[in-house]
């Protein structure tokens, strides 16, 4: 189900991928990139009704915008805007100098580079992206529920692709007033660590659906 190995292409972007020219090097945000620590450890029923709660809370916001940050492996940063219309429908649009344009449609992923005028499609389902953007979300039956941790002010749900077939981890970190998204930190094959943190969110708001369907540059 989800594709957690970095490289440069449109599954792996939003995860990690190297976009690195020109961006300064930076600490990630210790709220989003450390694992976080239990004030107590969950029982079987706690961890349970944790993982409904968030799943519910994660699917009940329909649509949202935003701002982000990314923290990739080598610890470049960049930063972007964000708009999500739920189910299956996202779209980055990163700051320069990254010439980078990231937009799913419901089915695919397009990853669009401005400098080369080329983009690149994965289907959704490949990514961790259908997981975070799904409106019948339920973590254990689509993935393998690793880790179930819950903060002070945050719950982190660590999964894995479920077949075993794709290595690496997805850890998606809510507010633990209302289970909104609030970022995700992921693990690749080889161990590299990326962690994206939403900022200045909006949720219900209205979104023009144009912002979700991306041409190539010779269809324009």
């Amino acid at each position: 189900m989800m594709h957690l190995i970095a490289s440069m292409s449109a599954a792996a972007l939003i995860m990690g991928a190297p976009v690195t020219m020109g961006l300064k090097q930076v600490q990630p945000s210790p709220s989003i990139s450390a694992p976080a620590k239990t004030t107590k450890p969950l029982t079987a029923a706690e961890r349970t009704k944790l993982l409904k709660e968030a799943a519910k809370g994660l699917a009940a916001v329909k649509t949202a915008r935003g701002k982000f940050e990314q923290y990739s492996p080598d610890g470049a940063f960049s930063t972007g805007q964000f708009a999500m219309s739920r189910p299956g429908k996202v779209r980055f649009d990163y700051d320069d100098p990254v010439p980078l344009l990231l937009v799913s449609d419901g089915t695919t992923v397009a990853l669009q580079d401005a400098d080369l005028e080329t983009t690149d499609r994965v289907p959704l389902s490949s990514t961790p992206l259908s997981l975070l953007l799904s409106d019948k979300l339920d973590f254990e039956k689509e993935a393998e529920v690793v880790d179930v941790r819950r903060t002070a002010d945050a719950t982190n749900i660590t999964v894995r692709d479920k077949t075993g077939d794709m290595e690496g981890t997805l850890t998606v970190v809510l507010s633990k007033a209302d289970n909104t998204l609030t970022g995700w930190r992921t693990v690749d094959a080889n161990g590299g660590r990326t962690s994206v943190l939403l900022t200045s969110v909006e949720t219900g708001v209205k979104l023009n659906p144009r912002l979700f369907i991306l041409k190539d540059f010779d269809n324009r």
